[in-house]
């Protein structure tokens, strides 16, 4: 909200200085976080500096960088904003989505460790008393009834494990080729490439506007720390510039961006429109990842609880079909 604000107050007529000062005195809560950024802006530090020593997000961060190049740090600061705010809605969606079935997991589980320790010793005696052999079927169903919690807590302790561990030795790859692997992923790949694309693409369109060549900004790029990623492709693309590829050509190597990426440079640097088409598709890609993500959304709630349901027949199962197996054998 407080990036949301200082964009929107600047496209207004204030100066940063004056925003971030009004802010300050508006909301208390933000008062030292304003003074601190105040005393450094007027000791000349840049401003995407001074968000990131104040722990801003490195994206937005990202976003004001670029900015500070090509001039509409309004439009970047509100832009930035309204990101952090969707990412934050999507957040507390997806937590909103989850909670009640995994409440309802974690109810089975009691469940399956009270009829582990209740109910099945009652019907293994019973069995014993009656000299019943039961079926395969209701061996399985037991074999879940007993092992069951066992195996869920086995399964979580190995999820928690495995989650850090591997985000450890995920971080030590380079930046390209943590990228390449996400891109193979089938469910987040799409999501993923047009997130890339996006950002190029935004941040491409309004340096061009400023009258940045292609190769300073690749330069800008490229001494930029926010994103790593950036970083990394903008070196390897003025690299093959040198030999004489073109940008789009350069741009194929990388499967992390979408392909329709590489079409709309290669008819922008032939038509010279090309800030105006990167725009625009940058604003399509983002209208495509919010569709994909409610879509996401959708799907995953009927999936959880389908899930449970599946968990709630076993256990009814578990129950259930001992009595009416004795009961035909009688």
């Amino acid at each position: 909200m407080f990036l949301t604000r200082l964009g929107e107050m600047l496209q207004n007529g204030f100066s940063l200085a004056e925003a971030i000062e009004f802010l300050g005195r508006i909301d208390k809560n933000i008062y030292s976080l304003t003074s601190n950024m105040l005393k450094k802006f007027q000791e000349g530090i840049a401003i995407h500096e001074i968000f990131s020593e104040e722990q801003f997000d490195k994206k937005a961060c990202a976003q004001i960088y670029f900015a500070e190049k090509h001039g509409n740090l309004a439009i970047a600061l509100a832009e930035a904003g309204k990101y952090l705010l969707k990412r934050d809605k999507e957040r507390k969606t997806l937590w909103k989505l989850l909670q009640y079935p995994l409440v309802l997991v974690g109810i089975l589980i009691l469940i399956l460790f009270m009829l582990k320790n209740i109910l099945l010793p009652q019907f293994t005696d019973l069995y014993t008393s009656l000299d019943y052999h039961p079926s395969s079927v209701i061996q399985f169903f037991a074999v879940i009834m007993e092992n069951g919690p066992r195996y869920f807590f086995v399964f979580s302790v190995s999820v928690f494990l495995f989650i850090p561990v591997s985000y450890i030795f995920f971080k030590k790859w380079p930046p390209i080729k943590r990228a390449e692997w996400i891109a193979r992923i089938p469910i987040i790949q799409q999501y993923y490439k047009l997130f890339n694309s996006q950002f190029l693409a935004r941040e491409c369109s309004f340096l061009l506007q400023s009258g940045f060549s292609i190769n300073e900004i690749l330069v800008c790029i490229a001494s930029q720390n926010y994103r790593p990623l950036l970083k990394n492709v903008a070196e390897i693309i003025r690299k093959d510039l040198t030999v004489g590829l073109s940008f789009s050509d350069s741009l194929k190597k990388f499967s992390f961006y979408d392909k329709q990426l590489i079409s709309i440079i290669q008819h922008g640097e032939k038509n010279g429109k090309l800030d105006q088409e990167m725009l625009f598709f940058s604003r399509y890609c983002l209208g495509l990842m919010e569709d994909k993500m409610e879509k996401v959304f959708k799907l995953l709630q009927p999936i959880m609880f389908i899930i449970v349901g599946l968990l709630v027949l076993a256990v009814y199962m578990s129950i259930m079909l001992p009595m009416f197996d004795m009961l035909d054998s009688i």
